[in-house]
């Protein structure tokens, strides 16, 4: 994979977070995965096209979730309903915007598809190409799970 593509997404991820929760989020080290599998039972799903095809795939710790939907409605928020759900999908959506930002300024434009939050138990997603895991710590070390999948052949121009 294209270092300039994970790269470009670890600046997405801190530029967006810090900006929300007024902090900069703990980045892990990236690993390549076989199956995806979430760690945690709420996950957001954001297809991209165009220079890169693939997806972004979001998977949160429910109490860090509601920690960080607090942040962004500016007040205390204890249950994942319907308007936490959109929040979620939201700074899935907001991340992958940045990421689509931070890609344009190497001369790779991309599409987002609008965010899917799902929850469940067990989940098993299936993707094409290659899968990198990234751990991202907000509140505890690895509270948020970021999966990028890129399948096919980059089509960025080099900067």
């Amino acid at each position: 994979m294209d270092a300039r593509i994970l790269n470009a997404l670890i600046a997405a991820i801190v530029n967006t977070m810090e900006v929300l929760i007024g902090k900069k989020p703990m980045i892990g080290k990236p690993g390549v995965l076989k199956e995806v599998r979430p760690l945690y039972d709420l996950v957001t799903v954001i297809g991209f096209a165009g220079g890169v095809e693939g997806n972004l795939i979001y998977s949160f710790n429910p109490q860090t979730a509601l920690q960080v939907v607090s942040k962004m409605m500016n007040m205390p928020y204890d249950s994942l309903d319907d308007l936490a759900m959109s929040a979620i999908g939201e700074l899935g959506n907001m991340i992958a915007g940045a990421l689509a930002m931070n890609l344009e300024k190497i001369n790779c434009k991309i599409t987002i598809t609008p965010p899917t939050v799902v929850t469940g138990r067990d989940l098993r997603l299936t993707v094409d190409g290659l899968v990198l895991q990234l751990p991202v710590g907000v509140v505890n070390e690895g509270d948020i799970e970021t999966i990028l999948s890129v399948k096919g052949t980059v089509k960025c121009t080099k900067a």
